[in-house]
C-alpha cells in the first residue's frame, strides 16, 4: 500500500490496462480488467505514482473503465467492466482528482449508471464528477 513505483513500471501496467479495455494482447497475453484495476487502485494510493498515472494517461483509461457496461458473470465478458472494478476505478480516479489535468478529465465525462437496466434510470447516464461525490 502506498508503493512508490518507478514510470518505466507504471507505463507498462497503464498499457496493460488500455490493452485490456480494447481486448488486445500484449506480450502474448490476453489482460483482464479484474486483474489490473486492483494494483492501478493500491498504486494511486502514492501521490508520487499519481503524477505518473496522470501523465500516461491513467485517468483517461479509468473513465472509459466506468463508461462500459458493468458483468457480474464469473468470466468478464469483452467490452464489460467486472462487477467489483468499479470500485477500484473510483478510488483510483478519487485519488487523482488532486491532478489539475485528471480532474479536468472528468468535466462533461457521461458515465452508465449502476442501476442501468433496472428501474426508472435504464436510459440515464451520470457525470463522472458525480460518480465520485
Amino acid at each position: 500500500r502506498g508503493m512508490r513505483l518507478g514510470g518505466a513500471a507504471i507505463r507498462t501496467i497503464v498499457h496493460c490496462l488500455r490493452c485490456a479495455i480494447d481486448g488486445e494482447l500484449w506480450a502474448a497475453f490476453s489482460w483482464h480488467l479484474g486483474e489490473v484495476l486492483e494494483p492501478i487502485c493500491r498504486l494511486s494510493e502514492n501521490p508520487e505514482n499519481c503524477q505518473v498515472l496522470a501523465a500516461e494517461g491513467g485517468c483517461k483509461q479509468l473513465i472509459r473503465v466506468l463508461q462500459l457496461p458493468e458483468c457480474s458473470e464469473a468470466i468478464t465478458r469483452p467490452g464489460h467492466a467486472p462487477a467489483n472494478g468499479r470500485r477500484h476505478c473510483v478510488q483510483a480516479l478519487c485519488n487523482l482528482a488532486a491532478i489539475p489535468s485528471c480532474c479536468a478529465g472528468l468535466a462533461g465525462v457521461r458515465v452508465l449508471p449502476r442501476t442501468l437496466g433496472r428501474g426508472p434510470c435504464k436510459d440515464a447516464w451520470e457525470s463522472a464528477a458525480g460518480v465520485l461525490e
